[in-house]
């Protein structure tokens, strides 16, 4: 029998993750529009097309907008991660991911208009996939008009354009 206090803890868990593997990096050619959203890695900036993640290097982004980007990411992982808990916080923390008005969606949106100067940029809207009965949206979060469907390698998306906000299809 062994004592959790005498295994050998994986100590990997304290550092940094390697860099994203090549397979998980977009390849599209020209310059697909982009999305910002949290994908449990570090690198929140993604390809609209292929839904894989872009190198921020390639945008050639300024130290400032490249540590607020971090900055958000930090904060919505950690929202992110009290939701997945499904413990006490989880209700909290799907309506602040639900809310397009919340402090971290407001930044969010705030930073997908600074990328948008930079490339065609759009702003991943939370859904619970999870709920029973969840239905995609039909409107925009934000302005309330009918959101249109548009097709990616990974799926259909529901995409605002006015907004620039896209949500998971059907």
């Amino acid at each position: 029998m062994t004592n959790a206090m005498t295994e050998s803890p994986d100590y990997s868990k304290l550092y940094p993750p390697g860099p994203t593997p090549a397979d998980e990096i977009c390849s599209c050619l020209g310059h697909p529009p982009i999305k910002l959203m949290e994908a449990l890695s570090y690198n929140p900036i993604h390809c609209m097309e292929c839904n894989l993640e872009v190198p921020p290097e390639s945008l050639k982004l300024e130290t400032k907008l490249v540590e607020w980007i971090a900055h958000w990411r930090m904060r919505y992982a950690a929202i992110d991660c009290l939701w997945l808990d499904s413990k006490e916080y989880e209700e909290w923390a799907a309506d602040q991911l639900r809310n397009i008005h919340s402090p971290i969606n407001e930044q969010g949106r705030r930073l997908q208009r600074a990328l948008n100067d930079i490339r065609r940029c759009y702003y991943w809207y939370f859904q619970d996939t999870i709920e029973d009965g969840r239905r995609p949206i039909s409107s925009c979060p934000a302005c309330g008009k009918a959101v249109t469907v548009r097709a990616s390698r990974v799926g259909p998306v529901l995409v605002c354009e006015a907004c620039s906000i896209v949500a998971q299809g059907s």
